[in-house]
């Protein structure tokens, strides 16, 4: 009985979080390894508790063995999701930094006069209001950033420099799979002037948690590498780079970038 117990525990804490590693989006070799250890947990839980209460059936043991391992789950992500580690930026002059951790799912040129779209997915909804400013006089590229349950949700700054522009969108609490919600998530635009040219951060909230925190307001000075914000239970953050021939995207689609660490771009001359 113990031994079917162990490997019950075992394979069905890797089955459930390579289920939800797919679910999330999360590499599977993440979701593995953290199925792993859940599993070896749960297999020590669930025979520790067939040793102390034999009367227990099986049935009972599945359902207590299913219930710890959605505790774990619970437990591992909320610890993972409000890590806040330090963060030093690289020794660089002229570079712009990723403003969080996760995913480049797009990389989007934008043309000057154009209103930008963010995607989510396979829904799409305008950032009007940066082209209220002058981010996009001479054109930009915009790049999505996704992050998974597991990244770190504390936004830092691209660049240093003054905040010139700050506006708040207000969501509604509608699904994203309806046509008339995708104009209406939630998401907070910064705009950063640095020496000479703007950057812009767009914090987008999910669709089921709207819950967006900034640390910094209009007028403030910040420094490369700040911390700026937290999405809480958020899902995408998008940088608006103007399209100068002295500016250089490093990065392509699919590549994992860590916030206030992984330079983004690079500046051949500051203005």
């Amino acid at each position: 009985m113990e031994l079917k117990l162990i490997l019950t525990s075992f394979l069905g804490a890797i089955f459930f979080f390579y289920a939800f590693s797919l679910k999330c989006k999360l590499k599977i070799k993440r979701g593995l390894i953290i199925g792993t250890v859940i599993g070896v947990l749960t297999a020590l839980f669930i025979n520790g508790i067939h040793y102390y209460f034999s009367n227990l059936n099986i049935f009972h043991l599945l359902i207590v063995e299913f219930v710890f391992i959605i505790f774990m789950t619970i437990l591992i992500v909320i610890q993972r999701f409000y890590r806040d580690p330090e963060r030093i930026p690289p020794v660089k002059n002229n570079v712009i930094l990723s403003p969080a951790d996760g995913t480049i799912r797009y990389i989007k040129k934008i043309e000057k006069g154009e209103v930008p779209f963010s995607t989510k997915k396979k829904n799409r909804f305008q950032l009007k209001e940066i082209t209220k400013t002058n981010l996009l006089n001479d054109g930009a590229f915009l790049i999505g950033i996704e992050m998974s349950v597991f990244d770190v949700h504390v936004n830092r700054a691209p660049v240093g420099g003054k905040i010139v522009f700050q506006k708040y969108t207000s969501g509604e609490f509608l699904s994203l799979r309806k046509i008339e919600s995708i104009f209406k998530n939630e998401r907070l635009t910064t705009i950063i002037d640095s020496n000479g040219f703007q950057i812009g951060v767009v914090q987008i909230a999910s669709r089921v948690v709207r819950r967006i925190v900034s640390y910094v307001k209009k007028e403030d000075v910040i420094e490369i590498g700040q911390r700026i914000g937290m999405i809480k239970f958020g899902s995408q953050v998008d940088l608006v780079i103007p399209k100068l021939d002295e500016i250089k995207i490093n990065i392509r689609e699919n590549d994992e970038v860590t916030a206030g660490v992984t330079v983004l771009a690079t500046i051949n001359q500051r203005y």
